[in-house]
């Protein structure tokens, strides 16, 4: 029996981008310039390594 497919509330590669920049969004409104690019440089960071290997994890 095949699952449905996800929609965008479940679905990582939709929601951690959302999330990324919503954090520099924030982060930019609310701290410093030096905050906003260590948030922006170790989220792209970790968002790129998602992308490159989480994702195949997941995927069973």
């Amino acid at each position: 029996m095949s699952q449905g497919p996800k929609t965008a509330v479940t679905n990582l590669n939709v929601l951690l981008p959302l999330a990324y920049a919503l954090a520099v969004v924030a982060t930019a409104s609310l701290a410093s310039g030096t905050a906003t690019t260590v948030v922006a440089v170790g989220g792209g960071v970790l968002l790129g390594l998602w992308f490159a290997f989480g994702r195949r994890a997941t995927r069973g």
